[in-house]
């Protein structure tokens, strides 16, 4: 038997100080021994250890300082943030919004008759925008009207007061 362990242990690659087996009773004896006669590790737990355990990490814990605290937005940043924002918006604004001025030929007709009927406007706030010049141009105007349409047109828009009053 101990030749198959010896075989065993050979192929295995796991070997064994020659003295091992010789020496292994008296080793043990004087392990025991001197267990026995050394009964304290030299450890100790102070007294009531465990039971005040928890309240000194509580203590401990609660005693820990809040660190310093940085805000991710600052209203410095975000007042820097706003005035590069605004500056560049009113660059823009400024330099890249060249517009043509605004004249009658870029009106729509269609507005300006929406604001003449709309406004209450008389015939003479209406002349008074007209200068000498505008008012020949209108008298050169070539206009056809025959004496029918322009009796039905006055009887029909204009009363009797209105050319009394005039």
């Amino acid at each position: 038997m101990k030749k198959r362990r010896i075989e065993h242990i050979e192929k295995t690659g796991f070997k064994v100080p020659e003295t091992y087996f010789k020496d292994f009773e008296d080793t043990l004896l004087s392990e025991l021994n001197l267990k026995d006669k050394v009964s304290a590790t030299g450890f100790q737990v102070p007294e009531d250890y465990f039971e005040s355990l928890d309240e000194s990490i509580y203590s401990r814990a609660s005693k820990n300082k809040q660190g310093k605290v940085i805000d991710l937005v600052s209203f410095k940043r975000t007042a820097y943030t706003v005035a590069v924002a605004a500056s560049l918006v009113l660059m823009f604004s400024v330099f890249f919004n060249k517009k043509e001025p605004l004249t009658l030929d870029s009106i729509e007709t269609a507005s300006i008759e929406n604001y003449i009927l709309n406004e209450d406007l008389e015939t003479t706030d209406i002349a008074s925008l007209f200068s000498n010049v505008d008012a020949s141009n209108l008298n050169d105007m070539d206009v056809n009207l025959n004496s029918d349409s322009l009796e039905d047109y006055l009887l029909e828009n204009l009363d009797v007061d209105d050319l009394i009053s005039n």
